[in-house]
C-alpha cells in the first residue's frame, strides 16, 4: 500500500521549492512547453493547489472509480481544454503560485487521505490524486527556464507513477525503464527528451 502521508510531505516540500525558485525567474523567457512561456507554466501550476482545495471541500467515501494509471492516461483528453485555460489564467495574471500553495497545503495537512476526491476524471483515490500532483509538479517545475531542483521523494514517487502507466500499456518494457535514472525517465515518459531506444512506439505516456 502506498503510504499516503509520505506522497503528501513530498508534494508540500515539491510545492515550497516552486515557490522559493518563482521569484527568480523571467516569466516572459520560453519554457519547455511548446508554445507557453514560464508565465504558462506558472499559471498551471498555480491552477492545481487551487483545485485540490475545490476537491478537498467535498471529499467523501464513495469508491474510487478512477484509479492512478487511468487519472495520469486520461490527461490526453483534456490537453485543449488545459491549454485554453492556462493561457486564459495567465493573461489574467492567476499566477499566485506561492499563496495557492500555502493555502491547499493548510487544508491539506488535516485532509483525511483515506477519502475520494471527484475531479474532472471522475472519483479517485486522494492518495492517488496527491500522486498526481506530484507527478505535475515535478514535470511542470522542470518545465521552467531555469528548471526547479526537484525534491528527491517527489522525483521517485513522480517515476514510480509513470512505471504504473507504462505497466498497463507497455508491460514488456517496465524492467527497461526501471533501469533509467529517474530524471530520464520522466522525462521521456513526458515527452520532454527523445523516448530511448527501444521505447519509440511507447512514449510518451501523457504530454
Amino acid at each position: 500500500m502506498r503510504d499516503h502521508e509520505a506522497v503528501r510531505d513530498a508534494l508540500v516540500r515539491q510545492w515550497r521549492a516552486i515557490a522559493r525558485e518563482v521569484p527568480a525567474r523571467d516569466l516572459d523567457v520560453a519554457s519547455r512547453v511548446d508554445g507557453w512561456t514560464n508565465r504558462e507554466v506558472l499559471a498551471h501550476l498555480t491552477m492545481q493547489p487551487a483545485l485540490l482545495v475545490r476537491f478537498l471541500s467535498t471529499a467523501g467515501s464513495q469508491p474510487p472509480e478512477v484509479d492512478l494509471a487511468q487519472n495520469l492516461g486520461g490527461t490526453r483528453n483534456l490537453a485543449e481544454l488545459v491549454d485554453t485555460a492556462t493561457r486564459e489564467a495567465a493573461t489574467a495574471g492567476k499566477i499566485d503560485f506561492g499563496a495557492r500553495a500555502e493555502a491547499a497545503m493548510a487544508v491539506l495537512a488535516d485532509a483525511d487521505l483515506s477519502k475520494t476526491v471527484t475531479t474532472m476524471q471522475g472519483p479517485t483515490g486522494l492518495g492517488d490524486y496527491l500522486v498526481t500532483r506530484c507527478v505535475e509538479a515535478v514535470v511542470h517545475g522542470g518545465d521552467l527556464v531555469a528548471p526547479v531542483e526537484p525534491d528527491a521523494d517527489a522525483l521517485r514517487i513522480a517515476a514510480s507513477a509513470l512505471l504504473s502507466l507504462l505497466e498497463r500499456t507497455h508491460p514488456h518494457l517496465v524492467a527497461a525503464a526501471e533501469a533509467l535514472p529517474p530524471a530520464t525517465w520522466i522525462n521521456a515518459a513526458t515527452g520532454r527528451e527523445i523516448a530511448p531506444p527501444g521505447f519509440e512506439a511507447a512514449l510518451p505516456l501523457m504530454a
